[in-house]
């Protein structure tokens, strides 16, 4: 067991949440502020880098697969992050019977990244290193290393420099 250091700040009503599987692992100079909802379960993990902040009212749900965030990331509020997702192909059978879409599981998001307040990011999803996610953006596929990227669904308009 490792011990917060100084430097880690959990916000009022902050929630970490795991089950018997799976850990939530905070490294160095963590910040989670208010009302942030962490779930770990089902053998997966959620894993943050060194000096992560993440805003209020932000979501990270692990469930049977791990979510990754770089060190120096910005989650700004409201941000959510979903690993998976339930299947529904199978017009014969009830959505809630059918299991986890395994085609699209985790997320990975680089070192140096910043995501706009509301945005949100869905399984199977890579975000590279230094990218910037615009404010409510939705994240249904990989962006690429220092790339900026806007709208429903997100599109990368621009590269920074």
């Amino acid at each position: 067991m490792k011990r917060l250091d100084a430097w880690t700040y959990l916000g009022r009503y902050t929630i970490l949440k795991t089950d018997k599987t799976s850990c939530i692992y905070l490294n160095e100079h963590i910040s989670i502020n208010n009302y942030v909802s962490l779930f770990a379960e089902d053998h997966a993990d959620i894993i943050f880098g060194k000096r992560v902040y993440i805003g209020d009212y932000t979501t990270i749900r692990a469930s049977r697969a791990k979510v990754e965030i770089g060190s120096n990331t910005m989650l700004a509020q409201g941000v959510q992050l979903i690993s998976t997702n339930h299947a529904f192909s199978n017009r014969h059978q009830l959505i809630h019977e059918q299991d986890i879409d395994t085609l699209k599981i985790g997320i990975k998001i680089g070192n140096d990244c910043w995501l706009g307040a509301g945005s949100i990011v869905l399984p199977g999803v890579t975000i590279g290193d230094g990218a910037v996610i615009g404010a409510h953006a939705v994240v249904t596929k990989n962006i690429p290393e220092y790339a900026i990227a806007v709208g429903n669904p997100a599109k990368v308009i621009k590269f920074r420099n």
